[in-house]
């Protein structure tokens, strides 16, 4: 366990380090002096897990001043970044995806922290683990939230970006799961790993949350009730030509049956008629004996 706690901590202390250096960037954006970019990556690093201290510190079980005043590390470092940032420009493909790699398992590691040091203060209701959650995504977000309404613009999680407040929920079930199983080291390590992972999906597939484009139920369902009422007309509709198709089918097969019986009984009737007039004919002409001459007239004519 010492040396999943050394990880865990050395994780933390990092994490500071990159919300900070994170936080200076967005105040070289902004072109602020040496005193904005300590202010905005102080905030940025320490915001979230303050907040949280001050919530959670009049718990049953803790009673303790904010863990940024107490740990000389967590001041140190966040000045560090913002030393760094205001220093280097940082920029290039390599640097942005190590800042997003270690951005990505600060989301966890610090939504783990806040859900255990939530329940380590006292606050574990059997099933009701909301504070806890609460907690963990105030750690995690808290401060980038803070910093964004510093610098005057909408926090980043809000959205149009990959899912961080969403990993960082999702970081701290595990992280829960394992504090009521007696294993706080290895609940933060799982939670750090579980909300890293989350945050690395979505920014490679692009996962973001769909905003709010003046969604309302009811137009929502009137849409389905109209599409559904466009498709049952398109059905009908479909049913009819189908039905038309058919009957023009049949209506030629019968016309050709009629035409066929139409033939056969024209050649039947010429068949019938062809030897009656044959008999008709003979029966007309005169009989003649065969010992009998014709008579001759004077003229040479035969009767």
């Amino acid at each position: 366990m010492d040396g999943l706690t050394s990880l865990y901590n050395f994780l933390d202390l990092m994490g500071v380090l990159t919300a900070s250096v994170l936080g200076g960037l967005v105040a070289r954006e902004r072109h602020f002096d040496v005193v904005g970019f300590v202010f905005v990556c102080v905030v940025s690093a320490l915001g979230g897990g303050m907040l949280r201290d001050i919530l959670i510190e009049e718990g049953p079980r803790l009673q303790a001043p904010p863990v940024a005043l107490t740990n000389p590390w967590y001041l140190s470092l966040s000045v560090l970044g913002a030393v760094i940032a205001y220093a280097l420009r940082l920029r290039g493909k390599w640097v942005n995806g190590v800042m997003t790699v270690l951005d990505a398992f600060v989301i966890g590691c610090w939504s783990a922290t806040g859900a255990v040091k939530c329940l380590n203060a006292g606050f574990d209701y059997g099933w009701n683990i909301l504070p806890a959650v609460f907690m963990g995504l105030l750690t995690a977000v808290g401060g980038g939230i803070m910093r964004d309404i510093l610098v005057g613009r909408t926090p980043v999680i809000f959205g149009g970006n990959t899912l961080y407040a969403t990993a960082s929920i999702f970081a701290t079930f595990p992280a829960i799961a394992l504090w009521y199983a007696h294993r706080p080291v290895v609940a933060m390590v799982t939670g750090t790993v579980v909300g890293g992972v989350v945050v690395i999906l979505a920014h490679v597939f692009e996962w973001r949350l769909p905003g709010n484009t003046d969604y309302s139920v009811v137009s929502q369902l009137a849409d389905v009730s109209s599409s559904f009422a466009r498709r049952l007309a398109a059905g009908r509709e479909a049913h009819r030509e189908k039905k038309a198709v058919k009957q023009a089918a049949e209506e030629a097969t019968r016309r050709r049956h009629e035409a066929s019986m139409s033939l056969r009984a024209r050649s039947a009737n010429l068949r019938g008629k062809a030897p009656k007039n044959k008999l008709t004919t003979t029966a007309t002409m005169p009989a003649v004996h065969p010992d009998e001459k014709p008579a001759v007239h004077p003229e040479g004519e035969q009767e």
